[in-house]
């Protein structure tokens, strides 16, 4: 296989980390997920609860920022007043994707990863999105979350990640022309999904 970084971004509940794992397995590349947070940890000294209540979330709490950009608030005037502790974690975990997708090839789970490596690195970057019914049927069986809270966790988990995407790439997440690759897992199981994804990567023109 070529040396190739593939990305998945996924609406939550559509089974993207499961899927990813099972990429990663069947080629034999690395898989990175929850073990940024790990990383981070380690390089920050930052408490795990702060990073995991901060983990790819851009919330209501951020709502005065949720119209602009980072990159707007970046300057010399700014910065130093606006820097947060989620700016502190974006700017690590983009170092820390940057690192692994030197090493070679592997599967990245979210964190903006297809933006941040999209103009310096050979990316297949993968959207993958299923029917709310669907998902809440995911979230409540693996999840063990209650039947009457799903709905609002997956509407609410999505928008922080739209919301994070924009603040910090000024990208818009889940827009399909950001993508090389969209699928539906409503519509095939995650083994199905895996052997697609592998083909496609397989067939990609050098």
């Amino acid at each position: 296989m070529k040396n190739i970084i593939i990305t998945i971004s996924r609406q939550y509940g559509s089974g993207g980390r499961f899927i990813g794992e099972r990429v990663a397995k069947k080629l034999n590349i690395g898989f990175y997920d929850k073990e940024f947070i790990d990383i981070v940890v380690e390089k920050t000294g930052i408490s795990r609860a702060t990073i995991e209540s901060k983990d790819e979330k851009f919330t209501n709490d951020n709502i005065f920022f949720n119209a602009f950009n980072k990159k707007h608030f970046l300057s010399p005037f700014n910065n130093a007043m606006t820097y947060s502790t989620l700016d502190k974690i974006f700017d690590i975990q983009s170092d820390i994707i940057k690192d692994i997708a030197n090493k070679g090839s592997c599967v990245i789970i979210g964190r903006c990863a297809s933006f941040i490596l999209k103009d310096s690195y050979k990316c297949f970057n993968v959207f993958i999105h299923a029917p709310i019914k669907k998902r809440i049927e995911r979230i409540t069986n693996q999840y063990g979350i209650k039947i009457e809270n799903a709905e609002t966790q997956l509407k609410n988990t999505d928008l922080y990640r739209y919301n994070y995407c924009k603040y910090y790439t000024g990208e818009e997440w889940g827009n399909m022309v950001n993508y090389n690759l969209t699928i539906d897992s409503g519509y095939y199981d995650d083994e199905q999904i895996s052997n697609i994804m592998i083909k496609s990567i397989e067939e990609i023109k050098d």
